[in-house]
């Protein structure tokens, strides 16, 4: 049994494991609830130009040019829109905002919430707000190119709590230093701090891929990781994301 301890097992090779008789189970859903704040955080960090403020107090200032905008009447986009991107919407939808998406497949209970398909330009084009929901694998590397960045506008703000490595962080390093977005990003192609993270302005805001990394969440993961090794190896597995050959 491999337990993949995360929701993400697009860096194992399933079919070496399927090949070999080794179930693969991984961790749906525990940190969901996590991230979906995690991206309002940061939408709202940039929106409110929170670490701003709060570099400014610390430094003995007080006077802020600007407090930001309101979240209320603003257009998201959500790129992807399975258990997570829906439930991002969801909390938009909360804040009073418009909510359309777009992904390789429709979600029934984003529309439910009130969530309209767009073409993929028209989601880049029109959003205020993009916030990406899109799984890492082999079809999904740097699937948000320079030409859905090149869309966005000055106002715009990119969301990604999702993995780095679905944006060409090529493009979305320099289209940042150019201004020609804000961004709020929890995610890098590596995990480590980005060399470049210091010289984008300050209405970028950067995280340290914590979005998943509440307390509540990491006691949901442990539970169903040792469920799930119980499970297989009991015979009756749960979460399996491969299957074996033989099967």
């Amino acid at each position: 049994v491999l337990a993949v301890a995360f929701t993400g097992y697009g860096v194992h090779d399933l079919d070496a494991c399927s090949a070999a008789g080794v179930i693969v189970c991984n961790v749906p859903d525990y940190s969901s609830d996590s991230v979906a704040e995690m991206a309002i955080a940061l939408t709202l960090a940039v929106y409110r130009e929170i670490p701003t403020g709060d570099s400014l107090v610390r430094g003995g200032g007080w006077v802020l040019s600007s407090g930001g905008v309101e979240l209320r009447g603003k257009t998201v986009g959500i790129a992807g829109t399975g258990l997570i991107g829906t439930r991002v919407a969801r909390l938009f939808k909360a804040f009073g905002c418009s909510i359309i998406g777009w992904s390789r497949s429709e979600n029934p209970e984003f529309m439910e919430i009130g969530g309209s398909y767009v073409s993929r330009e028209e989601l880049f084009s029109t959003s205020d707000v993009v916030s990406i929901h899109i799984p890492n694998n082999a079809q999904t590397i740097k699937m948000i190119g320079r030409a859905d960045l090149e869309r966005l506008r000055p106002s715009s703000v990119l969301i990604n709590t999702a993995r780095g490595q679905v944006i060409d962080e090529e493009a979305l390093v320099d289209l940042l230093y150019q201004g020609k977005f804000r961004a709020g990003l929890d995610v890098y192609h590596a995990e480590s701090s980005p060399a470049w993270a210091s010289k984008v302005a300050k209405s970028t805001v950067l995280m340290p891929h914590v979005a998943y990394k509440t307390k509540e969440a990491l006691v949901r993961r442990f539970d169903i990781t040792v469920e799930n090794i119980r499970a297989a190896l009991s015979g009756s597995p749960i979460n399996q994301v491969n299957k074996l050959l033989n099967n």
